[in-house]
Order: C-alpha cells, then sequence, then structure tokens
C-alpha cells in the first residue's frame, strides 16, 4: 500500500516537472523572438526630388457666355411662325419668330391714306398763298395734322416691326419655349441666345496675388467633360475691386472655343500662369502620410546592411499631377518610404522590393 501511493505521488511529480519545463522552453523562445524585434517589413522606396514649376496660381471658376439673352416680345401677339431649331447656331439678323401682324398692317395703310390726304391738302392750301383765299391758320392746322400723321405712321412700322424676332447676334439657341399659336405677352420668353465662341471663365483669387497679376496673362482651363484636356486662354480683366466678405478678387479670362465644347455654367479648374519658373521638393502624394495633426513620412535610415525607418513631420505645399511640394522638413534625394507606410512603426527594420515600378513624375511644368 505504501509502495503504491509512493510510485503515484513519484509520477504525478515527474509529470509536474515536465510541464514546468515545457512552459519554460516556451516562454524563452518567446523572449527571445521579442527581444530580436519583429520581422522585416517589406516596402517600396522614393526620392525627395527636385523639380522645377512654373509658377501660377490655381482657382476654381465657372464659364460664363460672352453674350446671353432670353429672346422676348416687346409687344403681345400670337406666334404664327417659327424658324429655329432648338440648340442651332444662328447668325445676326436671323428671322426666329413672327407674330401675327394683319390687323396691324391694315392700320399702318389707313394712315398711310390719312398722311397722303393731309399732303394733298397742304400742296393745296401752299398754292394759294397771295390770293383772297389763302389762310394761314388752316395751313398751319394742315401742317400740324400731316406732321402728326407721319409721326402716327413712324411708329407704327417700329410696332409691326416688332412682330418680327430676330437675333440680336451670332450664337447657339437653347429650347424653344413657344409652339406656334401661343399667344405670349410682352417679356415673355421665347428662347434662349448665348454667344459661346469664345467664352468667358469668371474666378477669384485671393488678395495676396494682385501684385502678380495683369492682363495678357495665360490661362490653362480644365472641365470634368473633358478630363484630358487643357484648354489655353488668357486674363482679360481684373476687378477694381476686393470682395471685403472673402478677401478675393474676381477675375476673367477669354477661351477660345472654337468646337464649342465648352458650354456656359460648366465648373472648372483654372491655373493662372505666372512668370519664370521656381525650383521645388516634390514626392509622391502616397509617399506621405495625412492626418488632422499635420503630414509625415518615413525616412529610410541605413546602418550597414540593416535598413530601419524613422516618421519625420513635413509642411506640404501645392499638389501637382499627384506630385506633393515639400515646403520643410526634407532634403533633396533623401530616401523615404513610397507604399507600405501604414503598417510602420519608428526603429522598424525594413526591406525595399525594387521590383514594383514607381509612377513617373510628370509635374515639371
Amino acid at each position: 500500500m505504501i509502495l503504491r501511493l509512493a510510485i503515484t505521488v513519484l509520477a504525478i511529480g515527474l509529470v509536474a516537472g515536465a510541464i514546468v519545463t515545457v512552459k519554460y522552453n516556451q516562454n524563452a523562445a518567446r523572449s527571445s523572438a521579442m527581444a530580436g524585434g519583429p520581422p522585416p517589413a517589406t516596402v517600396t522606396a522614393t526620392q525627395v526630388r527636385l523639380a522645377q514649376w512654373t509658377q501660377r496660381i490655381e482657382a476654381v471658376g465657372d464659364l460664363t457666355a460672352v453674350e446671353d439673352v432670353a429672346i422676348a416680345s416687346e409687344v403681345p401677339g400670337k406666334v404664327i411662325e417659327i424658324n429655329f431649331t432648338s440648340g442651332a447656331p444662328v447668325a445676326a439678323g436671323e428671322v426666329l419668330v413672327r407674330l401675327e401682324a394683319g390687323e396691324d398692317r391694315a392700320q399702318l395703310e389707313a394712315l398711310k391714306a390719312d398722311l397722303h390726304l393731309a399732303r394733298l391738302e397742304n400742296d393745296r392750301i401752299t398754292k394759294l398763298r397771295g390770293s383772297a383765299a389763302f389762310s394761314q391758320s388752316l395751313l398751319d392746322r394742315t401742317q400740324s395734322e400731316m406732321a402728326s400723321l407721319e409721326a402716327q405712321v413712324e411708329r407704327q412700322e417700329v410696332f409691326l416691326q416688332r412682330k418680327t424676332l430676330r437675333a440680336p447676334f451670332d450664337g447657339v439657341l437653347g429650347i424653344r419655349q413657344v409652339s406656334r399659336g401661343t399667344i405670349v405677352a410682352p417679356g415673355e420668353p421665347i428662347v434662349r441666345l448665348q454667344s459661346v465662341a469664345p467664352i468667358y471663365v469668371d474666378f477669384t483669387v485671393p488678395e495676396r496675388h494682385r501684385g502678380s497679376l495683369h492682363t495678357g496673362q495665360a490661362l490653362e482651363v480644365s472641365v470634368a467633360a473633358w478630363p484630358d484636356e487643357v484648354f489655353d486662354g488668357e486674363l482679360i480683366v481684373v476687378s477694381p475691386d476686393v470682395d471685403v466678405r472673402s478677401r478675393t478678387l474676381k477675375l476673367r479670362g477669354l477661351l477660345e472655343n472654337a468646337e464649342h465644347r465648352l458650354q456656359p455654367g460648366m465648373f472648372a479648374t483654372v491655373h493662372l500662369i505666372l512668370s519664370g519658373e521656381e525650383p521645388v521638393l516634390t514626392l509622391p502624394r502616397t509617399a506621405i502620410s495625412f492626418f488632422a495633426y499635420g503630414e509625415s513620412v518615413f525616412t529610410i535610415q541605413q546602418a550597414g546592411d540593416k535598413l530601419t525607418v524613422k516618421r519625420q513631420p513635413v509642411k506640404v505645399g501645392r499638389t501637382r499631377n499627384e506630385q506633393v511640394e515639400i515646403l520643410s522638413g526634407l532634403a533633396a534625394d533623401q530616401r523615404v518610404v513610397h507604399t507600405g507606410h501604414m503598417k510602420l512603426r519608428d526603429g522598424q527594420t525594413i526591406v525595399i522590393d525594387a521590383g514594383i515600378p514607381l509612377p513617373q513624375d510628370e509635374s515639371d511644368r
């Protein structure tokens, strides 16, 4: 009995010793691994590049027609003729709409007949001058009536002309708002007419740029409808006053737009080209970490064959073609992590994967 108990206690002791030994070895292996640090992270690298950027001001604006009017009648009437197609180009002077004018023409003919009679009466009385039958007061009254009728004829002719609506300038028509038989009131819109070749671009810039602005400066304009194209123009107006609420200057540029691809109301990104170029330090946008408290990059530190990273705060400026201007914090040719920085921490060991092609910098303009 005592022997059996001793054997049991010995077996339990051996098992407990084995468990303790295994645990000790596991903890030792874990501590050894932690002492050696995490495995190296694989990243791609790029360099801070010194580029020549044209001095420019970037702004946003709207495209505006050079001429823009809602065609409307000055007199009431019924539409009897429509001589245009919605969206079609027209030349200045082309007839667009005619209103019913039969009664008005008849009234004009009646006035002309009365005027003719008044002129005959004036001639008869004038021939009596020097005779006993001549009356100066009768001549004066006849001449007054003749002048009044001449004015009425002229006014009726103008009224008739207003029954025919013509294009006041070359342009492109919008969508017509009336049909044949529509009775229009004075001022009621019939169709919109816009001159879009050339076309204006209106935009604003901060007042601090006033000293760099003058008419004739080149513009580069892009719109969402043609994302891969740049439309050239020039600055033609610098507003003489500053908006006191936004502290901005309103500017106007002119674009040729011969193919009518730019349309009034489009949102535009405008680059106002200033004279000369300036050297700037640049990095790809993907190499920079953007946070609420500021921007930073991971610089690459080399000690022998070992590569580590260090977080470096930077101050950024303009962005151009996915390249970001570095205002401070880095020097030219300094190596930084391009991709893979989201998983890094200060001092971590890295391995650079040179097999991943990096995008080319096309910002030198």
